[in-house]
C-alpha cells in the first residue's frame, strides 16, 4: 500500500479557493501518473458529495484523453472501515504540518507510522 499527502497554505478568506485549487493541481497530477503507465484510476473520498467544487474539476477535463474515469466517488466514512482508516492520513499530516497543543499527541504520527508506505516520506506541499 502506498500513502501520501499534500498540502498547500493560504488565506482563511480564500480557504474555498485554496482548496478547490488544490484538488485539480492533485488530480491534474493523478492524470500525469496514470498516463505515464497507461493506467486509469478512481478516485474515492469521504463526504457526501455535496460540494460540487470536486464534480466541476473532473469535468474541466477533456473526456478523450481522461485517465480518472469518473467523478470522484463520494463516501461518508461512518459507513466504511476503509475510508476511515484513509482519513488517518490527512489527518495525521496536518497534524504533522499545522502543529499546537491540541495535536501535539500526534504531530510525529505520520513521521513514525506512514511515512514508510509515502515514496516522499512525508506530506507535500503543491
Amino acid at each position: 500500500m502506498i500513502v501520501g499527502s499534500v498540502y498547500r497554505r493560504g488565506k482563511p478568506n480564500d480557504l474555498a479557493r485554496t482548496k478547490k485549487e488544490l484538488y485539480a493541481d492533485l488530480v491534474a497530477r493523478f492524470e500525469s501518473e496514470l498516463a505515464a503507465s497507461a493506467s486509469l484510476g478512481l478516485i474515492f473520498m469521504d463526504g457526501d458529495g455535496s460540494d460540487s467544487s470536486y464534480r466541476s474539476t473532473h469535468r474541466g477535463l477533456a473526456l478523450a484523453q481522461r485517465r480518472v474515469i469518473e467523478d470522484a466517488i463520494h463516501l461518508d466514512s461512518s459507513g466504511s472501515q476503509l475510508v476511515q482508516m484513509a482519513d488517518l492520513v490527512p489527518w495525521s499530516a496536518t497534524a504533522m504540518i499545522d502543529q499546537h497543543p491540541k495535536n501535539e499527541f500526534a504531530a510525529q504520527w505520520y513521521r513514525d507510522y506512514l511515512a514508510e508506505r509515502d515514496p516522499r516520506r512525508a506530506p507535500r506541499e503543491l
